[in-house]
Formats: structure tokens, sequence, C-alpha cells
């Protein structure tokens, strides 16, 4: 790694990091000042209308505004309180991973008009509701998962519509994070051309810790688990649950609705990270995916692709080739990548361990010795702002103490150069970073402590 960025100051647990760019003949330096503390495990960030960050904590089952400017914390919904489908605590039994996770404002209430925000006022959001049966110690408890779209009234989140409530869930890997779309997506009619939501699912943590011997989905079309969704953000007059599901999705059926028609892409492992970035004119869906003892990846996610989970982890170069990913038992990357058409390469991987490694790594028990740095969020840079920043992509990680930027090249469908690292040396459970729309601006949280995964 090289070009090492600067700041200042010491980072606590669980709250809001702002840093502002100063430039500088020498460096690319940054001040730093605390937004906002105290946050029950802060998942989602956001940039909110009014200057403000929007937050999900995922173990209160919380969404609340912050001020950027004063820190002041107004609670617009507690989800514990107001939905009685959530049927467990946080204080007993097994938990889901991530909880109360993603969080995504139509484009709309960040509008000037008043007309145009009132018309479509919603905010959506996903969260593990139930918690069904826990068949043993291989495999942990069944949870599920729903998106909802609620109403914001300037002061609270009112109204909640489900969009969707069979999403699996797990004690591991459940990702959760959910975007809207750059632009209007065109469809059959008025009704049908409307943005989308994207939403990542994980593979459940198929085949490790509390899952050791729970099924691995990732690569069966007909089942959530170990995907990206693509879903409406109106219902679209299709009629049940056809309401919410873009007919234009690359394994739509819809006779009837069964998980396929939800399914955009498939053969992820955890990714925890998703953004939109415009690279060279072009709308590109970039996730960071957390991967096991090697290659996390950095993909570009397109209709109908498969990333390859657990047949293959980052390239198809071989590097795990008779060892066991996920729930296969000898994996064979080469074959898999020769003979799936439809199989898409990360663009970059961090960091990739070579075959001759692979024997000792294998034998590595402790994860913090592992060349994966648990990648938990990403945003896009692409702001004229910050020299040599243009069309970056910003990664968090949970095991390390920093920021990376990675430089995608001219189109957006590639890397180059190699990783830089920022806002280093404050502790690692780095859970999001988010950048402000004056590309000044910088918003980091950080997980209130040490966990095993992520």
């Amino acid at each position: 790694m090289k070009n090492t960025c600067t700041k200042q100051s010491l980072i606590a647990c669980a709250f809001f990091l702002t840093l502002f760019f100063q430039e500088t003949a020498a460096q690319t330096s940054f001040t730093k000042r605390t937004v906002a503390s105290g946050f029950n495990s802060a998942w989602e960030v956001l940039y909110g209308p009014n200057d403000s960050l929007w937050v999900t904590e995922n173990k209160a089952y919380t969404i609340s505004r912050v001020s950027i400017a004063t820190g002041q914390k107004t609670v617009l919904i507690d989800l514990r309180a107001t939905d009685p489908s959530i049927n467990f605590t946080s204080s007993s039994g097994t938990q889901p991973q991530g909880g109360l996770m993603g969080l995504a404002i139509h484009p709309d209430l960040y509008s000037p008009d008043p007309a145009v925000r009132a018309a479509k006022p919603w905010v959506y959001a996903a969260y593990v509701y139930n918690r069904g049966s826990c068949p043993g110690t291989n495999t942990s408890c069944i949870f599920t998962t729903k998106i909802v779209r609620f109403e914001y009234d300037g002061n609270a989140l009112i109204n909640p519509v489900t969009i969707i409530s069979t999403i699996p869930g797990s004690s591991d890997h459940n990702s959760g994070r959910l975007v809207i779309g750059p632009v209007i997506e065109p469809g059959e009619d008025s009704a049908h051309t409307q943005y989308r939501l994207y939403y990542t699912v994980g593979d459940m943590g198929a085949g490790q810790f509390l899952n050791t011997t729970r099924a691995e989905n990732a690569q069966n079309v007909n089942v959530m688990e170990g995907k990206v969704l693509r879903l409406n953000t109106d219902v679209d007059g299709d009629g049940g649950q056809n309401n919410w599901v873009p007919n234009d999705n690359p394994f739509f059926n819809g006779a009837p609705i069964t998980p396929q028609d939800y399914v955009f892409s498939l053969g992820h492992r955890n990714a925890q990270g998703l953004v939109w970035g415009n690279v060279g004119g072009i709308n590109r869906l970039y996730s960071s995916e957390q991967m096991d003892r090697t290659d996390d990846e950095i993909n570009v996610i397109e209709p109908g692709r498969n990333y390859g989970w657990d047949q293959v982890s980052g390239y198809c170069d071989g590097n795990v080739d008779g060892y066991k990913i996920g729930q296969n038992t000898s994996a064979d990357e080469e074959t898999f990548c020769n003979n799936t058409a439809a199989h898409k390469e990360p663009i970059f991987t961090v960091f990739t361990a070579p075959a001759a490694d692979m024997a000792a790594l294998m034998a590595e028990s402790n994860n913090n010795n592992w060349p994966t740095v648990a990648c938990s969020s990403i945003d896009f840079y692409g702001h004229n702002v910050i020299p040599g920043w243009p069309g970056s992509i910003l990664l968090t990680p949970l095991k390390r103490n920093m920021v990376y930027r990675v430089k995608l090249n001219a189109t957006g469908d590639g890397v180059v150069g190699d990783t830089s690292s920022c806002f280093r040396n404050d502790g690692n459970r780095i859970r999001r970073i988010t950048v402000a729309p004056d590309g000044f601006r910088f918003y980091i949280a950080r997980d209130i402590g040490a966990s095993s995964n992520g």
C-alpha cells in the first residue's frame, strides 16, 4: 500500500466522525471532529435532507436523524416499539447478524420543491424481524428479514408498508445493504417506470461458526440466499406481491412470484457494501464482499451474472483449488469459470493469497492473520475536489484501522494502480464511510466493540 493520507486525533467507540479535506502542497490531509456519539451499534449512515445524517442502530432497532451542525439526535422510529412482528429481544437467545441493517431514502425527499417531497416522502428499511426454529449447535436459528417502506413526515417515520417479508436470515452473513438506483428506470408504462431498490443477501454463513451444517444456496437461483435482489420502490399495478417485482429482472417468471423473480445477481458470500457510481458517463453498481481466508472482492454488479461463491473465491486463479470454501469441500475454480458463461470476476481483491501459501493459510485459525480485511461498506467518490480522487472506491474494513481508496480506470470497469489508505490509526471495526455531497466531508462510523465475524 502506498500514498498514505494523514490526519490527527483518536476515534472512540460507536460514533461518527466528520473529516474535512484540506489541500496542502505536500499531501492530502484532513481535520476531524466528532459529530455524535453513544450509538448502539450503528450500521447504516446516510447523508439525509437538510444537512443531516440518518442512522440505523442494528441492536436497538432505531432509525435516527442526526444534525451535523449540533450532533442532536432525533429518533424517527423505534421499530421494537412499533412493529409487533419482531419476536425477539437483543438481550437473550441467538441473535441475527445485523438486525436492523439497510436504509434508503427516496431521491424525491432531497428535492427543494415541497410538492415533490410530499408526493413520495418514502424511506426504506431492511431488518430481521422473526426468529424461527433453532435446530441445534451446528445450524443456527432460522431468521427472516423484511423490507418496509415508511413515510417521513418531517419528525417521524410513519405508515409502514411491507414490500417483502420472506428474505432468509441467519446469525451470520445477512449482508443487508440497501440502495436506490441513480436514475428512474424504464418500464412498459408509467407505473413500471420508476426508481428501483437493490438489496444484498448473504449466504447465511453456511459452512462456518453456528452454521456448519446449513445448506449453501448462493448458486441456487430460486433461493434468495447469496444474492443481490432488485425491487420496485412503488407498486406497479401488477397485483399482489408482483406489485413490488420489476418485470425485467433477469430471472423473472412471475407465474406465480417465487424467489428467483427478485434475483438480480447470484453467487455472493457476504456483500455488505453496495453503491452506485458514475465513471465516464456510465452508471455502475459496485459491491464489496467479504470472502473467507483470501480474496475479499470489489465487484461490478450486472443483471444475471454469477459471482462464483462457493465455487470460486476471488479470481479464477486456482489458488483455493482442492480446499474447502463454504460447503464446497474441494474447489476447482478454473473448471467452474470455464463452464459458467454468466460468471464474472471481481475487478479487485483485498487481498489475494497465492496457491503456495494456501496450506498454511487454511491451517491458520486466527482470522486477524488472514489477508482478507472483512469489507463492511463502500462509497463512491466522484467529486472534482481532492486531486487524484475522482472515480475512486472508498472501502471500510472491520479488521484494519484505515479506509482503503481504490482508483477506478477511465471506464469504471477496472482498477488502476495500488490501494492507498486514509483515516488511519483510530482503531478497527470501521462499519461505514459516507461521502458528503460537497466532496469535502467524510463521515465514518465504527462498531462499539470487537466481533469474531462481520
